[in-house]
């Protein structure tokens, strides 16, 4: 029998999230009591803790503390500052327009994220993923 790799089930549960994540803004944005800046400062406060819990109970927060030029810690900087513009970017367009064109279009980050990849980390590019990219950033015509 084959089974669906660990990752596989990782990242649809992510995908469930982020899609929950984008409806709890939208209920929150509409609920008019508090601007997006504040709705994404409780959230991102929320993933930070979770995620500096997880490092110490791995005794990973230690290691990486003390060695502070270490290449690993250098890509996680950089990664920390392009998450907060993207979630920062995907929250301000939530509170502008409908989830409906706002989340297919940051969603193409899926493309991008797949075709860096395959750039710049030498991940094989076959004809179905391919085909499945291109199917993908059909969604961004859709969404217009």
């Amino acid at each position: 029998m084959n089974m669906i790799p660990s990752y596989v089930l990782w990242a649809l549960l992510g995908m469930a999230c982020y899609s929950l994540m984008t409806l709890f803004v939208k209920f929150a944005e509409r609920a008019g009591t508090a601007s997006t800046h504040m709705i994404l400062a409780v959230s991102t406060t929320i993933v930070a803790i979770v995620a500096i819990a997880i490092v110490m109970m791995r005794g990973e927060f230690k290691a990486l503390v003390y060695d502070l030029e270490t290449p690993s810690l250098l890509w996680a900087i950089a990664a920390g500052i392009v998450l907060a513009i993207a979630v920062g970017s995907l929250f301000h367009a939530l509170s502008l327009g409908p989830a409906n064109v706002v989340v297919p279009i940051d969603g193409m980050f899926i493309v991008g994220g797949a075709l860096l990849g395959v750039l710049f980390l030498d991940e094989p590019m076959t004809w179905h993923k391919t085909v499945g990219l291109i199917a993908a950033a059909g969604v961004f015509l859709i969404s217009l």
